[in-house]
């Protein structure tokens, strides 16, 4: 029988933890930077559509001069 061998060997493992440690440092950053300005351009935007929205419902409330009945 072939002998036994161990994929994870303190080289490989300490090879590994690199990566996951320059991974950690450098990309997450920046995807996480990226996700507060999508978060902040959404919360830009319905900031946006509650003023208009309030602008619009004040229009039409005091638009009408006359009153409406339906028999």
């Amino acid at each position: 029988m072939p002998e036994f061998q161990t994929f994870f060997t303190p080289a490989r493992l300490d090879e590994f933890w690199y990566y996951v440690k320059w991974l950690l440092f450098y990309v997450a950053p920046m995807i996480m930077i990226m996700a507060a300005a999508g978060a902040v351009s959404m919360l830009i935007t319905v900031i946006r559509k509650s003023f208009a929205n309030t602008d619009q419902v004040g229009k039409k409330e005091n638009d009408d001069d006359y009153e409406i009945r339906r028999y």
